[in-house]
């Protein structure tokens, strides 16, 4: 069984063996090494106690994604020599008799519980990740059109509301939008016409994305769309359906998103079932402070 401490929330990374294998540089070799073979590699050895393989990539996979992404060869000694300085520094814990400290059980107890949620949750959610899983999140993603529909725009971003009342009557007069665009625009895109080229669902800010999307070909926006970058005055030229990504290209994100419905669904189902009673966070700093003053007094 792998082992790996981790905080809320556990899930962040369910399938992160799985992209660790993907995304590691320099280590095609291990991408069809499964979770239980990396429990019998060993990679050094303490006291006559065996290092294996998982413990690595437990301590790899709480690295920082920049970290993780450079070549294995750069920290993968480094990574080794921090579980054993781990293992000897725990080996002298126990001779000067901390685990029998309360806070140290406690705090095991409460480690050793993070543990197995991570692992059940794993195990409960590699249920839903199948290939048939897969096939049909592929298959919706095909059908659903609408995710995949790009739109052609140009924008004018102004700094004021009245500038962009004003742009827009000169568009209605006829200017042609790129000129004035060339003229006016304080974006980056001004030199060019205020061109955006293509762009899908998600690629903008929230507001821009409705303003724009929301717009027929050919049309610009009748009254000024404020976004945190200022005012925009926006025109749509084209729209498309873009092409459907291979299976193989989509894999990876469909895996992901099915480990996510499926956590979400899981911990949805738990709560459910639970009795759940959450003290209110000013309740808490009144018992804090009452306790407090106790000490105090």
């Amino acid at each position: 069984m792998r082992h790996k401490l981790i905080d809320t929330p556990i899930m962040k990374n369910l399938t992160a063996l799985v992209i660790f294998f993907l995304t590691i540089n320099g280590v095609n070799f291990i991408k069809s090494v499964d979770a239980q073979t990396n429990e019998t590699i060993i990679v050094a050895t303490v006291d006559g106690h065996d290092i294996k393989l998982n413990e690595i990539i437990d301590l790899i996979e709480q690295l920082p994604p920049d970290y993780q992404n450079q070549p294995l060869a750069n920290y993968f000694d480094q990574m080794v020599d921090e579980v054993i300085n781990t293992k000897l520094a725990a080996k002298a814990g126990e001779k000067s008799n901390l685990s029998d400290d309360p806070v140290i059980i406690e705090a095991m107890r409460i480690a050793a519980q993070k543990v197995l949620a991570e692992n059940w949750l794993r195990a409960e959610v590699a249920k839903s990740v199948t290939p048939e899983a897969i096939e049909n999140a592929y298959n919706t993603y095909v059908a659903d059109v609408a995710s995949r529909e790009e739109i052609k725009a140009s924008h004018i971003l102004l700094a004021d509301e009245q500038a962009a009342i004003s742009a827009i009557q000169k568009l209605r007069n006829g200017r042609d939008f790129a000129e004035l665009a060339r003229e006016i625009s304080t974006g980056p895109s001004g030199p060019n016409g205020g061109d955006l080229g293509y762009f899908g669902r998600g690629a903008m800010v929230p507001v821009f994305e409705m303003a724009a999307f929301n717009l027929e070909v050919g049309s610009f926006t009748t009254s000024p769309v404020q976004s945190q970058f200022g005012w925009h005055v926006v025109k749509v030229f084209d729209k498309r359906i873009s092409e459907a990504r291979s299976k193989e290209e989509m894999s990876q994100k469909l895996m992901q998103n099915i480990t996510k419905i499926s956590f979400a669904r899981i911990i949805e189902t738990l709560r459910a079932d639970a009795k759940i009673k959450k003290i209110p966070l000013t309740d808490i700093q009144s018992e804090w402070q009452k306790n407090h003053e106790n000490l105090v007094q």
